[in-house]
């Protein structure tokens, strides 16, 4: 009954709260599936996770639309992080198979994405690579490794551009 619940409030927020309003409403509903939304934090929608996610949104973020969790794993954003649309976080996968299937045992990881980060548009973070603090993820970038704090990456795979102060 609970994942029902989960799924009827989701389809709730992304059809009929979706866009830059109603920010009080949607963290309320959100409240009741058990995503953690901080104070002050702005949800645009839609976003998409699984039920089974813990997905925690610190204080003060914007999270743009088309914001995904793809995967049963965790997500964490520290406080005063910003989003740009189309972000996917994948935080499932698999070990190598054999030759008669590449994509082996499933595997779950987390992310944590740490306070004052900003993710510019159609980024994708994956294999429970942590972002630290005040990191700029340039637009378009795939997140493969730990970034550490105070860096602009950009690319595919993400690399560091530039050291920030």
């Amino acid at each position: 009954m609970k994942k029902i619940l989960f799924y009827v409030i989701l389809t709730i927020l992304n059809k009929f709260f979706k866009g830059s309003r109603f920010f009080g409403v949607k963290n309320f509903l959100f409240s009741i599936i058990d995503v953690e939304v901080g104070k002050g934090s702005k949800i645009v929608g839609p976003i998409y996770i699984n039920y089974g996610s813990k997905i925690k949104i610190g204080n003060e973020c914007w999270i743009g639309k088309k914001f995904t969790v793809d995967g049963n794993g965790d997500v964490t954003i520290g406080d005063r992080c910003d989003f740009a649309p189309n972000i996917t976080i994948n935080t499932g996968g698999h070990q190598l198979g054999d030759s008669h299937r590449r994509a082996g045992l499933g595997l779950k990881s987390n992310t944590i994405i740490e306070s004052g980060t900003w993710i510019g548009t159609n980024v994708t973070i994956v294999n429970g690579a942590d972002i630290g603090e005040s990191v700029v993820v340039a637009a378009g970038a795939v997140v493969i490794n730990n970034i550490k704090k105070n860096t602009l990456v950009a690319g595919v795979p993400a690399k560091v551009k530039k050291e920030l102060s």
